[in-house]
């Protein structure tokens, strides 16, 4: 069943800002928490104001009309590509974050290197990415095929590809679990975050395309379950692919995430449908 005209009021009633439009937010993210994944959280409260200043991501608040932080989600401008080779690396990629991982736990490790790869993985954990050299600092013997492989890798080969699509990143998206009870007080059967894309990110995409190109949206799932439980989200209810028929760049922050995108060609018959079907039909069983 349709959309109703008040469950729209309802949803509208809430502010989606820009979060470095208002200084007041500096106070209100610090009520933000995140039980799942709580460097997102921290990332809301420490980088995301200078972040959004300066335009490097756009950062923008789900917020009631008290002021209190229902979700937040960020877009920044990316690419994806096709490979001339037609040979996808971004399980190259997530073998070379789950073999970092390991290293940190090998008892033999010695102090330098045990050093070197800790900063390595807390440059991971809080965004910063990383380069060669950040690499470089891990002892040979400790490298592994994986590091050696990446630092043998020319300039011209990471910038070669047979085609490119101009895309939109969605980098963060979180809701904010100390105020899912003002959500829930909404009596919507629908999932916040599905609202939040749906009702609030896509219109954005979609005015984008009004002045520049924009082929693809894609994201990174961090979702190293067994069931891909975050994965099958984005699928079902954000109509998202991880198909790999598409490449991206991708910073070590994203190592070990699953690759996922969509054309923007189809967001507007998506939408229509999502609102077409927002309420379950009474008389289905």
């Amino acid at each position: 069943m349709r959309i109703t005209d008040e469950q729209k009021r309802n949803i509208y009633s809430l502010v989606c800002e820009r979060l470095s439009a208002n200084e007041d937010n500096l106070r209100y993210v610090e009520d933000f928490i995140n039980y799942k994944n709580e460097s997102l959280a921290d990332t809301l409260k420490n980088e995301a104001f200078e972040e959004d200043e300066k335009g490097n991501i756009a950062y923008y608040l789900i917020k009631n009309p008290d002021g209190k932080i229902l979700f937040y989600f960020s877009l920044k401008c990316g690419s994806l590509y096709e490979s001339i080779k037609g040979v996808d690396s971004l399980e190259r990629i997530r073998e070379l974050y789950e073999y970092v991982i390991e290293l940190k736990n090998e008892p033999d490790l010695n102090d330098s290197d045990r050093q070197a790869v800790e900063s390595i993985i807390e440059r991971i954990r809080t965004g910063k990415g990383l380069i060669k050299n950040d690499l470089a600092k891990i002892s040979y013997a400790k490298k592994g095929e994986i590091i050696k492989e990446l630092e043998k890798a020319s300039e011209d080969d990471l910038k070669r590809v047979g085609k490119t699509f101009a895309g939109i990143e969605i980098v963060h998206f979180c809701t904010n679990d100390l105020h899912r009870e003002i959500w829930n007080k909404f009596n919507i059967d629908q999932k916040l975050g599905v609202v939040v894309f749906w009702m609030f990110i896509v219109p954005k995409i979609l005015e984008v395309m009004q002045h520049i190109g924009c082929e693809y949206i894609f994201l990174f799932a961090a979702d190293m379950t067994p069931d891909e439980y975050l994965v099958n989200y984005y699928k079902t209810y954000l109509k998202f692919k991880d198909t790999t028929e598409h490449g991206t760049t991708m910073s070590l922050y994203d190592y070990g995430c699953k690759f996922m995108h969509q054309e923007t060609a189809s967001l507007k018959a998506k939408q229509e449908f999502f609102f077409e079907h927002f309420n379950r039909d009474e008389d289905a069983i």
